[in-house]
């Protein structure tokens, strides 16, 4: 029976450090092996199939199985037991091996080339927008990204569809393991003729238009950003529920031009409590000029 329980525990952790499934996905939170390094990942399952070698091999012995298969099992687990004390030496272990490193392949972010992406710190874009009269102008937008977050290039399907157009910035979160879908902030924008703000009731309005389900929790005014829009509500999507904040406000570019601005924040409902502030203070510190 002990002989089970090591092989369980041996598949057990390979199975969540380099499986895709989302079972996999899921207990990686719960187990040390998100903590472990190569060498003392490697050293643990050297141990558990030292256990499971010798185990077998003892096994063998007692039922009669023969010479040369109880050799074989004996010879294995000595190969194996040498690996354990390998483990300590300072060697260069490929970056495969490491489980942290294939969760963050798992996550999206590791590049083609096997890099991590950069996460938090500063992203800046710059749009070109077509006012009236085919006039073109360009701004910038920056927004500071908290630890865990990065910019992406595409919005994932779940992403609550905003009512401004073109996409100007789209960043992602840590994943929610719980539902394997990241907290996703995207950043719109369109000309806009005055500073006026938004009526109150336009982004309910407009949201529900395009998102089935659609169900508003509340829609207020805020001072930050200047003197914004700000609208909370829930949806579903392929079996799991969301929610989204949506912000829009209007920035001046020049004397003569303005922009309306529209943040777009959605998270599953799970994870809202755990990233809300992330997701608040990014938006109120956007800066656009």
């Amino acid at each position: 029976m002990w002989v089970l329980a090591f092989a369980a525990r041996l598949l057990f952790m390979l199975f969540v450090a380099y499986s895709k499934s989302p079972l996999a996905l899921r207990s990686w939170p719960y187990t040390n092996v998100q903590k472990l390094d190569p060498a003392n990942f490697l050293r643990l399952c050297a141990w558990a199939l030292t256990a499971l070698l010798a185990g077998m091999a003892i096994f063998a012995r007692q039922h009669g199985f023969t010479t040369d298969i109880i050799l074989a099992l004996g010879w294995l687990t000595i190969a194996s037991a040498l690996l354990i004390p390998l483990c300590y030496l300072p060697l260069n272990f490929p970056t495969w091996l490491d489980p942290r490193w294939y969760d963050n392949v798992r996550k999206g972010l590791v590049d083609e080339l096997g890099n991590l992406l950069p996460r938090g710190g500063t992203v800046r874009t710059t749009t070109e927008l077509t006012l009236g009269g085919s006039q073109k102008r360009e701004f910038s937008t920056r927004l500071t990204l908290p630890l865990g977050w990065q910019q992406v290039e595409e919005a994932p399907s779940y992403l609550t569809p905003a009512p401004l157009a073109p996409s100007v910035l789209i960043v992602q979160g840590p994943m929610d393991y719980h539902h394997l879908c990241p907290p996703t902030l995207s950043i719109c924008a369109t000309p806009a003729s005055s500073e006026q703000r938004l009526p109150l009731g336009t982004l309910s309005e407009a949201i529900a238009r395009q998102v089935p389900g659609w169900f508003t929790l509340d829609e207020i005014t805020q001072s930050k950003p200047k003197a914004s829009l700000m609208c909370t509500g829930t949806y579903t999507a392929e079996g799991v529920s969301f929610t989204a904040i949506q912000w829009a406000w209007v920035e001046k570019l020049d004397s003569s031009t303005f922009v309306t601005m529209s943040a777009t924040a959605t998270t599953t409902t799970h994870s809202f409590p755990k990233y809300f502030n992330e997701i608040y203070r990014m938006v109120t510190k956007v800066s656009v000029a």
